[in-house]
């Protein structure tokens, strides 16, 4: 996994909120749990289904946590 602070600082540097983050290479899903928790819109995509998957569980819990 990419280290969550490290996308946290990228994302505030490089968007506003209620921005669109874009991930084509979204593994595990990391930056979108960082956009979700910074009140961004994210669009990922995944190739490998195990992956994918993972990352909707880890995006899905961050923004039930939001709310």
């Amino acid at each position: 996994m990419f280290p969550l602070p490290l996308v946290i600082d990228h994302i505030i540097s490089w968007s506003n909120e209620e921005d669109i983050v874009h991930d084509p290479f979204m593994g595990s899903g990391t930056t979108g749990v960082a956009a979700k928790n910074l009140n961004r819109n994210f669009i990922g995509i995944e190739l490998d289904e195990i992956y994918f998957n993972i990352a909707v569980k880890r995006i899905s819990e961050a923004h039930a946590q939001q709310k």
